[in-house]
């Protein structure tokens, strides 16, 4: 997102595309709503979302409510191509719904947590739409080196014989120390998808360098995490805009 970026950034409370060979900046906005307040906080987030598009509003996001964990977490994930892009005012779209923030979004929400991370075009697949449901594995590293050695070695024989990586890597651009370092984002149509068998990267990887390789290579990459945890996460179309 362009203009909108400048706007949630002046007012702290506030979608998944990418070009397969450029690196995109992602913003994602992590929100606590009150207990028992997340029907109020949708009709904001909705109320808002027609506003800015009766405005001509040209902006995309994507909103996620996180399926486990602590209860009303959502999620809302926009990208940006530079930098420069928050350098930008923002547009008639924003200012003209500003107001509803503050009446009908902002009283919902306990806490905001922001993170920002770049893309990574060179280990993930080719984008995909009419996705619904999002496997998220974080990962917060010792070894940032030896972590994306294996990432890149085990991704790129995924690649070799199924034709492109499994899911979509992010490496996070600073944020807090307890905080994770990259991401895998593996998107499903439904949850139905979660059902289904795959191969999963070590078992390729086996099959192509064997068993005492892939005991070394596993070794060096737990070595190199400090600690992973995954959450699962499902698209709200409702509230999201042109979203894929």
């Amino acid at each position: 997102m362009k203009k909108l970026i400048v706007f949630i950034l002046l007012f702290p409370i506030l979608g998944f595309t990418q070009e397969k060979d450029e690196s995109r900046i992602l913003h994602m906005y992590e929100l606590e709503i009150k207990m028992n307040e997340r029907e109020n906080f949708e009709k904001g987030m909705k109320k808002w979302k027609d506003c800015y598009l009766e405005n001509s509003g040209k902006d995309n996001w994507n909103v996620w409510n996180r399926v486990q964990g602590a209860t009303g977490t959502v999620a809302v994930t926009f990208f940006m191509d530079k930098w420069a892009e928050m350098d930008e005012a923002p547009t008639g779209a924003d200012t003209a719904c500003q107001s509803i923030f503050q009446t009908d979004v902002f009283p919902y929400v306990v806490k905001m947590d922001h993170k920002m991370a770049e893309s990574m075009p060179e280990f993930s697949k080719n984008p995909s739409s009419g996705n619904t449901v999002a496997w998220v594995r974080f990962f917060r590293t010792e070894n940032w080196r030896d972590f994306k050695d294996v990432v890149k070695e085990v991704s790129s024989t995924y690649k070799e014989a199924k034709g492109e990586p499994l899911g979509y890597w992010y490496d996070f651009i600073g944020g807090d120390p307890d905080g994770p370092d990259y991401m895998v984002s593996m998107l499903h149509k439904n949850f139905a998808g979660l059902d289904e068998e795959w191969d999963s990267p070590w078992e390729i990887y086996e099959q192509k360098h064997g068993k005492d390789k892939t005991t070394k290579m596993q070794e060096k990459f737990r070595s190199s995490v400090e600690d992973t945890w995954t959450f699962v996460y499902k698209l709200n179309e409702n509230l999201s805009n042109q979203s894929q």
